[in-house]
């Protein structure tokens, strides 16, 4: 029989989103990560500080099997998205707690009657599913910063002021960098990616009609909501993963012109601007100052000419968190917001200014605090959620300056906050996730290797990937004392991120759509066509025998099944293995190597903990490393260049746990939850299919 009295009173889950084992080994052998090897030093690991990762990784379904003990097939989130069933082209956003079918060890341990914080937890924490008094829950309705999908009302761009420019104007989709922009109109205008052969104004077209009707609110929650529709038809030669490096800048011009019509008197010298926001529907005046020598070195921002004080004023490349404004609702109220801002460059003579915004976070809304009083507590002692984006792409001064800037904020942010619920409200058990790793390396992952459209230097780029994982060390040491307080902490992720060795992309294995690239090229999936005989975005499910959607998962079109079904059961074995061997044989043009590392039928794919007649694929594959995007749609022990890899971390120390111990065998994801539970004394999760890690308890069981 199993002890029923815990290890420790205390356990704080780190969880942090994206942190890659390989590259924090480099890091901490390198000294540049201290904090995490007083944390190794202090207990438990392997020397690789590697845990074996479940599939696919992506991040809901591997945040719930975290916080659940269970495999995917068993929890029932088998990717960002889940299946409508019978209806191949409609999946709906899998991130809430409504679509898990297994049992949350928060849900345990606030029920034994622990306080219990679960803080932006992206996999099967909200909306709560106790009514438990103990149990506290903070957003986890999107990845990226705590408050990404609810609380954002506008996106980030680059605002720039000309006096080439004529006139003011928002450019959506304008440049993958402003970097070496000189203001000259001529330079923007929507960009297409590099890898993509198709166009998407029309996806801005339909962001900027939503706003038709004049200066309206924005919710980004409810633009997340988008998931929850028919699926996107990725079309040949057009990748979501693939672009993930190249994410356009939305950009506004002004022009740059004498002051005029102003309410008070302007400062000697000044140059107005237009500050374009909320889609360029919204303009804030701008004032460019001289300083006592003569050059230009400041910006003033103000709401309106006649405003007796400017919303800020910002100098020449200082880095101005929590910028307070206000946007217009749906209902024709002001909402309180806050930004970031940073002035990247003005030029001595006031011919050129290039100011990086960031999104607008509301600083009103406590939606998704559960009870709402944390929000304003939070709120009172911190401010409100810090925003965060994923502009770069090379743009070093965007990436370091400004991306890195905010996600220092919000590291400190968020720790201030956990650490007071831990004081002042005697919280016991802490569910924690911070996305920094995952969300600053999207933004210049596949450029650690250099490329014919890399915008900068691999090296530089390298230097990028280390700023954020010092940063990242420092979030971990905001936690270091509470290992002298009792507590025990578990460092782990979800999964890391891979710069891939090769240049080249197979078009299938995007997470988000339907991938019709490959399927397509081998004739599984079939298009229609217009009048000119180009293809259409539309699937042709009349001789449409499988489509490829989300990270793994390729769906036979079956009869008595799927809507628009043509493949009799009876042969549906034999297609699917048509389809395996067709995948293995898919070879990179140039390297004439395989693409697929593993393709599995269904009922095979329950050993990798996937499966399940409507959540999961009839064939499930994984692409081979070397052409990896990211991460999620390969093995999650891929490993790719510069030391990076997609397999998730895990470290664990104090109170419960051995000192200075070296792991030889393999913790896993699956392993964590019961870990936890184990420490605390509390019964494990009902369907949980992993065991603690026995090997770093400071008791035998």
């Amino acid at each position: 029989m199993l002890r029923s009295k815990g290890l420790t009173d205390k356990v704080l889950l780190l969880g942090i989103d994206g942190m890659d084992p390989r590259f924090s080994r480099k890091m901490v052998d390198e000294g540049k990560m201290p904090n995490l090897k007083k944390i190794i030093e202090k207990g438990s690991a392997r020397h690789d500080l590697r845990m074996l990762g479940a599939v696919p990784t992506i991040t809901p379904p591997m945040w719930t099997t975290l916080c659940t003990g269970a495999y995917p097939m068993t929890h029932g989130i088998e990717d960002f998205n889940i299946n409508v069933k019978g209806e191949l082209d409609i999946n709906f956003g899998g991130i809430y707690s409504k679509y898990c079918h297994a049992e949350q060890l928060w849900n345990i341990t606030a029920e034994n009657g622990k306080k219990t914080l679960v803080w932006h937890w992206p996999g099967s924490a909200w909306p709560p599913s106790t009514d438990s008094p103990n149990l506290m829950v903070v957003d986890g309705t999107s990845p990226g910063a705590l408050g990404f999908g609810y609380a954002m009302r506008d996106w980030e761009n680059i605002s720039c002021a000309s006096t080439k420019a004529t006139e003011a104007k928002f450019y959506p989709s304008a440049l993958r960098s402003t970097a070496n922009f000189t203001g000259d109109p001529a330079e923007l205008g929507h960009v297409p990616s590099p890898y993509t052969k198709v166009e998407h104004q029309p996806y801005f077209d339909e962001l900027w009609n939503a706003f038709k009707e004049g200066i309206d609110g924005f919710n980004g929650h409810k633009m997340n909501k988008g998931m929850d529709i028919r699926t996107n038809i990725l079309m040949p030669g057009d990748s979501q993963m693939a672009t993930l490096h190249c994410y356009q800048s939305n950009v506004g011009l002004s022009p740059i012109t004498e002051p005029e019509g102003w309410g008070f008197e302007v400062p000697a010298g000044a140059k107005e601007f237009t500050l374009l926001q909320l889609f360029g529907k919204m303009t804030r005046p701008c004032l460019l100052l001289k300083n006592d020598k003569g050059v230009y070195d400041k910006v003033a921002i103000y709401g309106k000419k006649d405003a007796a004080t400017p919303i800020v004023v910002l100098e020449n490349d200082v880095y101005t968190p929590n910028v307070a404004d206000v946007v217009p609702t749906r209902e024709g109220k002001l909402e309180q917001v806050v930004r970031n801002m940073r002035v990247l460059n003005i030029a001595e003579d006031g011919s050129f200014v290039r100011i990086w915004v960031s999104s607008a976070f509301t600083a009103e809304e406590d939606s998704v605090f559960y009870p709402k009083w944390i929000f304003k507590e939070i709120k009172e002692h911190f401010g409100a959620p810090v925003p965060t984006g994923q502009l770069g792409d090379g743009d070093l001064d965007v990436i370091n300056k400004c991306n890195l800037e905010q996600w220092k904020q919000a590291a400190k942010w968020q720790a201030d906050s956990i650490n007071y619920m831990i004081k002042e409200h005697g919280v016991e058990v802490v569910f924690s996730h911070f996305h920094g790793p995952d969300m600053s390396g999207h933004t210049y992952m596949t450029s650690l290797k250099n490329r014919e459209d890399s915008n900068a230097d691999e090296k530089d780029i390298y230097k990028c990937h280390e700023n954020t994982y010092m940063m990242t060390d420092d979030y971990i040491g905001e936690f270091l004392p509470l290992l002298d307080n009792g507590w025990a902490i578990l460092i782990f992720s979800d999964h890391s991120l891979i710069c891939r060795n090769e240049d080249n992309h197979p078009f299938i294995g995007d997470n988000y759509g339907i991938n019709t690239g490959l399927m397509v090229d081998l004739g599984y999936t079939v298009l229609k066509k217009d009048e000119n005989g180009k293809y259409l975005p539309a699937i042709d499910w009349v001789n449409t025998k499988a489509i490829q959607q989300r990270s793994n998962s390729i769906f036979i079109n079956l009869k008595g099944r799927d809507r628009f079904g043509i493949v009799d059961p009876a042969d549906k074995y034999q297609l699917e293995e048509e389809i395996i061997t067709a995948l293995y044989q898919v070879t990179d043009p140039q390297t004439k190597r395989r693409v697929v590392s593993l393709a599995l039928h269904q009922k095979d794919a329950n050993l990798l903990g996937l499966g399940g007649e409507y959540t999961s694929g009839d064939i499930i594959f994984f692409l081979h490393d070397d052409y990896v995007h990211d991460h999620g749609e390969s093995l999650s022990t891929a490993e790719g260049y510069a030391d990076t890899s997609v397999g998730p971390i895990f470290v664990a120390a104090g109170k419960g746990i051995k000192e200075g111990f070296e792991m030889k065998l393999f913790p896993r994801e699956v392993d964590v939850a019961p870990t936890a539970a184990v420490l605390l004394g509390v019964r494990i999760p009902k369907e949980c299919e992993g065991a603690p890690v026995y090997s770093i308890l400071s008791e035998e069981l």
